[in-house]
C-alpha cells in the first residue's frame, strides 16, 4: 500500500527515513507534471545543505526550478550527532573519512529511483559545507554525476591524479560559484588564511589543468549566502538538463 500511495505523491514530500540507515533522512519535491511510470524516468537533482542543515529550505528554493525543468529534487539531511564517532563536519567527506556518507547518499538515490522512477545518475548541487561534500563526492563517484554545481566551500580537496578517475571526471561539467563579497577565510588545515574566493580559484585551476570542463562564476554583491548564489547555479543546472553543456 505504501508503494502504491507513493505513485500518486506530488509536490513537497516530507522527510523520509533512509531504509539503509534510519538515522538519516531526506525530503523531496516531485513536480506536478511527473508521470510515475516505469518507462518514463524523471531527471534527479540532489541538493546538499551546508553546516546549518537547512535541507528543507534549500529544497523549497528549488520548487519553481523543479516545475519548470520537470525534475525531482532530493535534499538529504545529515544531522549533527547521528554518528557518535563523527564530528559535525563528518558528512563533508574530508579525509580521513569515517562513516560512508557517499554510499548513504547513493542508497537514498536508489530508494527514490525505485519509488518515483527517477534516473539513478543525477545532477549535484551543494552550498558551503554541502559544496565540500559535493566536490569530494564527485571525485569518488564521477560516473554517477551529470553535472556539479559547488558554491562557496570553506575547504577544498584537489582532484585525484589517476587517469581512470580523470577520464570519468572529464565527462562531468563543473560549475564553481562564489559571492564577490564573501570574505570568509579558513582558519585551520592546509588552507589556513586563504579566503573562499582564493580556494575556489585554486580548485578551478586544478580541475582546468586536468582537462575538466569547469567554469567559475562570481555573483556581484553577494556574500556567503547560498540563496543569493542560487540563480547562477540554477541557470547552470537548467542548461545541463536542456543541453548537456556548461
Amino acid at each position: 500500500m505504501r508503494d502504491l500511495q507513493k505513485r500518486y505523491q506530488k509536490g513537497r514530500i516530507p522527510f523520509t527515513a533512509c531504509r539503509q540507515d534510519p538515522r538519516f533522512s531526506y525530503c523531496l519535491y516531485v513536480p506536478e507534471c511527473h508521470q510515475n511510470y516505469p518507462e518514463q524516468t524523471a531527471p534527479l537533482l540532489v541538493v546538499v545543505h551546508g553546516s546549518a542543515r537547512t535541507a528543507e529550505s534549500f529544497r523549497d528554493a528549488f520548487v519553481e526550478f523543479a516545475e519548470r525543468e520537470r525534475c525531482v529534487v532530493l535534499a538529504p539531511l545529515f544531522p549533527v550527532g547521528a554518528v557518535v564517532s563523527e564530528s559535525s563536519d563528518g558528512y563533508k567527506l574530508q579525509p580521513p573519512r569515517g562513516y560512508a556518507y557517499d554510499h548513504l547518499l547513493l542508497a537514498m538515490v536508489d530508494e527514490v529511483a525505485q519509488a518515483f522512477h527517477t534516473e539513478r545518475d543525477f545532477l549535484l548541487y551543494g552550498f558551503s559545507g554541502g559544496a565540500q561534500f559535493a566536490h569530494r563526492f564527485y571525485y569518488l563517484h564521477p560516473q554517477r554525476i551529470k553535472g556539479l554545481s559547488a558554491h562557496a566551500p570553506g575547504q577544498v580537496c584537489l582532484p585525484p591524479q589517476s587517469e581512470e578517475a580523470l577520464h570519468a571526471m572529464r565527462q562531468v561539467p563543473v560549475q564553481l560559484v562564489i559571492g564577490s563579497e564573501d570574505r570568509g577565510t579558513e582558519r585551520s588545515g592546509l588552507e589556513m588564511g586563504l579566503g573562499r574566493a582564493q580556494l575556489l580559484q585554486m580548485l578551478a585551476d586544478a580541475l582546468g589543468a586536468l582537462g575538466v570542463n569547469v567554469c567559475r562564476q562570481e555573483v556581484e554583491g553577494a556574500g556567503h549566502d547560498g540563496f543569493a548564489l542560487l540563480p547562477a547555479g540554477q541557470a547552470f543546472l537548467a542548461d545541463q538538463l536542456r543541453n548537456g553543456r556548461c
